[in-house]
Formats: structure tokens, C-alpha cells, sequence
């Protein structure tokens, strides 16, 4: 996927309301042709040509999750992970961006809801990536730390990668208990991703500020809430450093230009010093739970969600 097709993505797939998963919701079993073999739905899933690979899929929705066999559950991660951001493979070519979010809408949605250890690649690497896909990849165990890390430390990852694979680390580490629960090889790596990125300007700066949508505040953002549940005295006195001068902030790479300004890290950087707890927060997405504390959005924006109701299924 492209980066201009997947920051397209990122925006639309929170925000649109998915309009074929309802219509496929009001279809009873008796309205449709006969079902299939889920092994050929599961073929055409991977088919290259768009009505084929979105006929399949709403075939497979009409499926109750608890039926779907073996075949179908990969499909639906592989055709997932065919439109993951950075990779070399191509997914389906959808003849919009609205008609592609709503498909990639739908397929994340259906994925997360697996539980499944094989779908952690397809999730770490979503184009719609959030609170929701940071606790599944959470839920999911130890297994999907170590390719959270590669994600967020690659050089070959751009910008939103870096910044979902910080994510990710620090819900991890607040749903697996804090950092006393880690293995202290694993504590050290997650320590060195976060300084990677506020210890000061360097050669991956350069790469992270050439996206116009993903500068460097965003990735500075996410490494000061993982920096903050870590609790590392280096890392500590360093969030110090940011909190107190603005030079230090500015000298990160932070310009006038990008969406979340100096003073807002500073902001941050002081209230993970405090404890305060990094929204969005992971017991968000459980039953009962508050999207973000005060209503703030770490991103300083307001935050949709993705469409309720596309596992319509279940």
C-alpha cells in the first residue's frame, strides 16, 4: 500500500460509516443463493479483481464467526495483511478510498475479534491502527511485543508505523501489569525504542519529518507516554529536560509546522513525570470504558472510531 493510500486510510476507515456491512446485516439466509464452501469463499478473498474480493467478504460476514472455518479465518487475516502499511504487497485496488476504508473497516474489525496469534502481523501493521488494535495486539501475549519493536525501531519504518509501534508498546506494557511484569531483556529494549527517538536529532529524524501527516511530534508523543509507564531513571531525566525547556523540545526536530506543538509535549512529557496515565486508555475498549481521560486526544484532535456494529456476524 501506498503511503498517500494508507494515511488516506488512517483517516477514513476512523471516521466513515460503513454502509454494505448493514445492508449485508439485514440479509436473512433464505434471501441469498445458496452458501458455498468456505474454501472457495476463501479463494476469491484473495482474488486481485474488486467485486470478486468484496463479494467474498460480505459472503464470509453472512457466516457467524463461531462457523468460520480454518480457510476463511486466514483469508480474512491474509487479505488484512495484503494492505499493510510499508509492505511490498498490494491488496485488492478498490475503485475509492471510501469503498477501501470500508473494506479494511470491516476486515480489521473481524480480525481483532479473532483472538488469533497469526493474525499479529495483519494487526501491527493495519492502516487504521489504534486503542483497539494496540490491547488485541496486547491480548494476544508476549508474541506480539517483539514485532511491535521491530515496527517502532525500523529504519525502514515511516512515521505512523513508528508511532502505532510505540503505541502498542506502552498498552502492552500497562496491560501486562507495568514494567515489573517484563522480562528485563525485553524492559531494555523497550527503554532503548523510546530514547531512539528523545534522546536527540539524528539520521531517522530526517527520515520521520519527510511525511507532511506524520512528523515528528506525533513519534516524539507516543515515546514520551511509553517513556513515562516505563519509569527508566534515564529516561525520566530526560522527559525532565523536555518538560522544562523548550529549546530542548525545538531541538528535537518540533516545527511551527507540525500537529502537535512544543508546548503540548512539554504538557505531556510533564504529566507522564506526574503519573498521570497516557491516554487513549487500554480499559477503554473494554465494557464500560472511557475513551480518553479529560476527553483529550494525545493527538490534539478529536478522536472516531471506527464503525460499531461491522461484526455483524458474531
Amino acid at each position: 500500500m501506498s503511503r498517500r493510500t494508507s494515511c488516506g486510510l488512517l483517516g477514513l476507515a476512523a471516521g466513515i460509516v460503513a454502509g454494505w456491512p448493514a445492508e449485508v446485516a439485514a440479509q436473512r439466509p433464505d434471501d441469498t443463493a445458496a452458501a458455498r464452501p468456505q474454501e472457495t469463499v476463501a479463494l476469491d478473498m484473495a482474488s486481485e479483481d474488486w467485486a470478486t474480493a468484496e463479494g467474498a467478504l460480505r459472503e464470509a460476514l453472512r457466516i457467524p464467526r463461531a462457523e468460520r472455518g480454518p480457510a476463511l479465518r486466514s483469508a480474512m487475516i491474509a487479505a488484512l495483511e495484503a494492505q499493510g502499511v510499508g509492505l511490498d504487497r498490494r491488496g485488492v485496488s478498490a475503485p475509492s478510498y471510501e469503498a477501501l476504508a470500508d473494506y479494511v473497516g470491516v476486515l480489521l474489525e473481524e480480525v481483532r475479534a479473532m483472538g488469533d496469534p497469526a493474525a499479529i502481523p495483519a494487526l501491527v501493521r493495519s492502516p487504521a491502527f489504534g486503542i483497539r488494535e494496540a490491547v488485541a495486539l496486547a491480548d494476544l501475549g508476549p508474541a506480539a511485543m517483539p514485532q511491535a519493536l521491530q515496527v517502532a525501531t525500523s529504519p525502514e519504518s515511516g512515521g505512523h508505523l513508528v508511532a502505532d509501534g510505540l503505541l502498542a508498546l506502552r498498552v502492552m506494557v500497562e496491560v501486562w501489569g507495568g514494567p515489573e511484569a517484563l522480562p528485563r531483556d525485553r524492559y531494555r529494549e523497550l527503554v532503548d525504542a523510546a530514547a531512539l527517538y528523545l534522546d536527540g536529532p539524528g539520521e531517522r529524524y530526517a527520515e520521520l519529518t519527510s511525511s507532511s501527516m506524520w512528523r515528528i511530534g506525533a513519534v516524539l508523543g507516543w515515546a514520551i507516554d511509553l517513556a513515562g509507564v516505563l519509569g527508566d531513571p534515564g529516561l525520566r531525566a530526560r522527559l525532565e529536560e523536555i518538560a522544562a525547556d523548550r529549546a530542548v523540545t525545538r531541538a528535537l526536530g518540533v516545527t511551527e509546522e507540525d500537529p502537535i506543538p512544543v508546548l503540548d509535549l512539554q504538557a505531556r512529557a510533564a504529566a507522564a513525570l506526574a503519573g498521570e496515565p497516557p491516554n487513549p486508555r487500554p480499559e477503554s475498549v473494554r465494557p464500560g470504558g472511557a475513551f480518553y481521560r479529560n476527553g483529550r486526544d494525545p493527538r490534539g484532535r478529536s478522536r472516531r472510531t471506527l464503525p460499531g456494529g461491522v461484526g455483524i456476524a458474531g
